[in-house]
């Protein structure tokens, strides 16, 4: 399992809490995507670079488990 997916794994996961500040951010930013990843990356859930492919991977996996 790549890091984008594990990281795209526990950020999901974190969402999942309906009260939790991830769940809250998803559902009021303008951006939510990229407003859970960076609220991720100062919780210390992962470390990937904002801008680099693999920051655009991390969107893409995030996108498919909120919408799958």
């Amino acid at each position: 399992m790549s890091t984008v997916s594990v990281a795209a794994a526990k950020i999901y996961v974190k969402m999942q809490d309906m009260c939790g500040p991830f769940n809250d951010t998803f559902m009021t930013a303008r951006e939510p995507y990229r407003a859970v990843i960076d609220l991720a990356r100062t919780t210390h859930i992962h470390n990937v670079i904002d801008g680099s492919e693999e920051y655009v991977q991390l969107v893409d996996c995030l996108e498919m488990l909120v919408c799958n």
